[in-house]
């Protein structure tokens, strides 16, 4: 797999498609790169949006879940922007469940910026990850 400056996958609406997911952005980052911590945390940020948009966003309505990356360097730093969009209604406000809600703080912890928006379209989550230097 060759590190192309963007890609694209499409994730089915469902568990067993989220390893696949995993190692090919594993596979993608390596490639252009990155340390193997920096993209770890890369993956695990952008596999919790991915399996939240699943379990959450995948309406009967939905085909699935868009995952889409760019890599890009600025002034020596490096960086990559990880979108995920599904076809959801999420409202923003989390259930109340003493077990669960902590995907989000996650994300947050993993990532540089996190940014969401949910619409009539459905939901986006846009995640920033720089890569230090090694």
């Amino acid at each position: 797999m060759s590190a192309a400056g963007a890609v694209s996958w499409p994730v089915a609406c469902t568990p067993a498609a989220l390893e696949p997911m995993r190692r090919d952005l594993g596979r993608w980052l390596a490639a252009a790169g990155w340390t193997a911590e920096a993209a770890a945390d890369v993956v695990l940020a952008v596999n919790e949006a991915v399996s939240n948009a699943v379990e959450h966003g995948c309406a009967k309505r939905c085909g699935g879940v868009r995952l889409d990356a760019r890599l890009s360097s600025t002034g020596g730093t490096r960086r990559v922007d990880c979108t995920v969009h599904d076809c959801g209604d999420w409202n923003g406000i989390a259930r109340r469940c003493p077990a669960r809600g902590f995907g989000l703080p996650m994300i947050r912890e993993l990532s540089g910026e996190v940014r969401i928006e949910h619409g009539s379209a459905g939901t986006t989550i846009h995640l920033t990850s720089h890569d230090p230097p090694g």
